[in-house]
């Protein structure tokens, strides 16, 4: 006998796999983090505060439709004012709900600025105020979670920071900022426990290598690190079931 579609308010889980990788990618400058999320199928929609694409696109862009939006925003750039900071937010949300309906694979380039947008759009520069952010944050994840009901790929790079910390001083004892040496991604703090996979680009020896971090769909990927894989080639192993023919 088939199982109930319904019980009260619960529908049974559908079976089907949806296969689309929605991922975030951080690391330093010449990481491969923009190539990678470019050998994704196409079309493809590219929203970019990095205007250091030239020659990148080029690469991918014979033998798939890529189409590319540039935002020219700084914060705190003189003339720029908070209604300017608003309209732009705006006018990114409408660009992003029209890539998701024509693209199969969007990439924010770089989230670290998309999510500075949001904020300053959100408070202006002079009124951050922490009992605001619960608001936010809430726009915020509505829009990462846009692409996961559509089966479109969604690709965020992150930047990524020296990390500092205060230190008491061994003479004085008096705290003094200290260089770690350690890098920590930038941008919207929650990204990781949204995303389906987590990414450290590194480059070395010159070779690209991907570190999975979280990966919710395949565990046995965590804390695995692979050399020069293209997106098809993690899309299956995030998705063991699926083949080429899913990601091309």
């Amino acid at each position: 006998m088939p199982k109930a579609a319904t019980i009260g308010r619960f529908e049974r889980a559908d079976k089907d796999v949806k296969h689309r990788l929605i991922g975030a990618s951080y690391g330093e400058q010449g990481t491969g983090k923009t190539h990678f999320w470019l050998s994704a199928p196409g079309p493809i929609y590219v929203q970019s505060f990095d205007f250091g694409l030239e020659g990148v696109i080029q690469k991918f862009q014979q033998e798939k439709e890529i189409y590319l939006r540039e935002y020219d925003w700084t914060p705190g750039k003189e003339g720029l004012d908070w209604g300017a900071t608003v309209d732009l937010r705006d006018q990114f949300i409408e660009d992003f709900e029209l890539a998701l309906k024509k693209g199969r694979t969007v990439i924010w380039d770089k989230e670290t600025e998309v999510w500075e947008l949001f904020r300053y759009a959100q408070f202006g520069e002079k009124s951050d105020a922490p009992r605001n952010y619960p608001e936010l944050n809430q726009r915020y994840r509505y829009y990462i979670r846009r692409p996961y009901d559509l089966g479109v790929n969604f690709g965020l790079i992150q930047g990524v920071r020296e990390k500092w910390v205060s230190k008491p001083d061994k003479k004085t004892g008096e705290l003094k900022p200290h260089n770690t040496g350690e890098l920590v991604r930038t941008g919207f703090g929650e990204l990781g426990s949204l995303v389906q996979v987590d990414i450290w680009h590194k480059r070395a020896n010159g070779c690209f290598t991907l570190d999975v971090g979280k990966c919710r769909q395949n565990p046995e990927l965590q804390d695995e690190q692979f050399t020069n894989l293209s997106f098809a080639d993690l899309a299956m192993l995030v998705f063991p079931e699926s083949g080429e023919k899913n990601w091309s």
